[in-house]
C-alpha cells in the first residue's frame, strides 16, 4: 500500500489534544519508503510544530479531504460523521470500538472502507499491543481522589477487578496510602457487604456481553446508601451497560455527574488527561504495526492483525 494520511483529531471545544504519531515515528515510515501526509496542526496541541513533521520528511496538508483519500488513513479516535464521508475505498486504522458503536461499521460499509481496530490488535497471550490501559487506571484514580472529601490516606477504596486497568488504579491508591480492598469474583454475591462505608468504588472489570444484554448489574442504585456520604463511583470500563447500573460515559469537559449524592466518573478516554505521555506511548506502539500493514497485501496480513479487521459484510450487528 502506498500513501499514508495522518489525520488531526477533531473534538468539541478542543478537548482532544492527542496525535497518533510523533515526528520520530513518521520519519521511520518515510525511511521505509512510504509517502506520509500529515494534516496541518496535527501536533500543535502537544507543542509539536508542523516544521518538525516536515523535517521528518512528511508533507503537510491543510485540506482534510486529501488526508482522508490516502491508501491508509491513520488516526487515534473513530472518525466523526463528516470524516466518514471523506473516506472511500481505502483502509482506516484507528481505535474503533465497533461493538459499542455499530453505526461506525455501517458507515464503513457505505463508503466501501476496510478497517483495522487498534484496540483489537493483540499478541498470542491476548494482550493489547496498542494501549494506555494502566495509564487510564492511574488517571482515573487521581481524579477520584481529587473529588473525594478526604485525603487519600483517609479513604476506603473498593476495586472491582485486578487486570491492567484496575492495576493502574491500585498503583495510585496504594502509593497514596488509601485503605484498599480488591473484590474477588467469589465475593460478588456479597457485594452489599463490601461496598459498605466506602469512599471510592472502582469498576475495573470486563462485563460479559450476555450480562450487558440482560441488563444485569453488580452494583445497583439501591446500594448507594451503603456508601459513605459524597462517595465517588469511578468507572474505568468502556462497555455499556456495565456492572454499575447508574454508569454512562462522560467526556473531558464534563468528567463527572451525580446520582443520589454519589459522584460518578466515567470518562471515555482517560489517557486524554495526559496527552503528552499517552501520545509518546501510542506512537511507539503503532509504528511497527503500521509498517506491517503498509508492507503486506491485505489478504496476507498476519493473524494478530487479521483478528483486528472489522468486516462490514460479516459484522454481527
Amino acid at each position: 500500500m502506498g500513501s499514508i494520511g495522518i489525520a488531526k483529531e477533531i473534538a468539541a471545544k478542543g478537548l482532544e489534544r492527542r496525535a497518533i504519531l510523533l515526528p520520530g515515528e513518521v520519519g521511520k515510515l518515510i525511511e521505509g519508503g512510504y509517502q506520509v501526509f500529515v494534516e496541518k496542526g496535527l501536533g500543535e496541541r502537544i507543542y509539536i510544530s508542523d516544521d518538525k513533521y516536515k523535517k521528518a520528511g512528511a508533507k503537510i496538508v491543510s485540506n482534510r479531504k486529501s488526508i482522508f483519500n490516502k491508501s491508509i488513513v491513520v488516526k487515534l479516535k473513530p472518525p466523526l460523521p463528516q470524516e466518514f464521508k471523506l473516506l472511500k475505498n481505502n483502509l482506516l486504522f484507528c481505535m474503533l470500538h465497533a461493538e459499542q458503536h455499530p453505526q461506525y461499521v455501517k458507515a464503513l460499509k457505505k463508503r466501501s472502507v476496510k478497517a483495522i481496530a487498534m484496540e483489537l490488535v493483540r499478541n498470542r497471550a491476548g494482550e493489547r499491543l496498542i494501549q494506555c490501559t494502566d495509564m487510564a487506571g492511574e488517571q482515573g484514580m487521581i481524579m477520584a481522589f481529587q473529588l473525594a472529601d478526604k485525603i487519600p490516606s483517609d479513604c476506603s477504596v473498593l476495586v472491582l477487578g485486578y487486570g491492567a486497568i484496575a492495576s493502574g488504579a491500585l498503583k495510585i491508591a496504594y502509593s497514596l496510602g488509601a485503605k484498599v480492598k480488591i473484590l474477588r469474583r467469589s465475593e460478588y454475591p456479597h457485594i452489599k457487604h463490601f461496598v459498605r462505608n466506602k469512599d471510592i468504588v472502582v469498576n475495573g472489570i470486563i462485563w460479559p456481553k450476555e450480562k450487558r444484554e440482560r441488563r444485569e448489574y453488580l452494583i445497583t442504585r439501591d446500594m448507594f446508601p451503603l456508601f459513605n456520604k459524597r462517595a465517588v463511583m469511578l468507572d474505568l470500563s468502556v462497555d455499556y451497560p456495565n456492572p454499575v447500573e447508574t454508569c454512562h460515559p462522560t467526556l473531558l469537559d464534563k468528567p463527572f455527574y451525580e446520582v443520589d449524592g454519589i459522584r460518578h466518573i466515567s470518562i471515555f478516554g482517560y489517557p486524554g488527561l495526559v496527552p503528552v505521555s499517552s501520545v509518546k506511548r501510542y506512537s511507539k506502539q503503532v509504528l511497527p504495526i503500521l509498517l506491517r500493514i503498509a508492507s503486506t497485501p491485505f489478504d496476507k496480513l498476519p493473524k494478530y492483525i487479521k483478528n483486528a479487521i472489522i468486516n462490514p459484510e460479516t459484522y454481527p450487528f
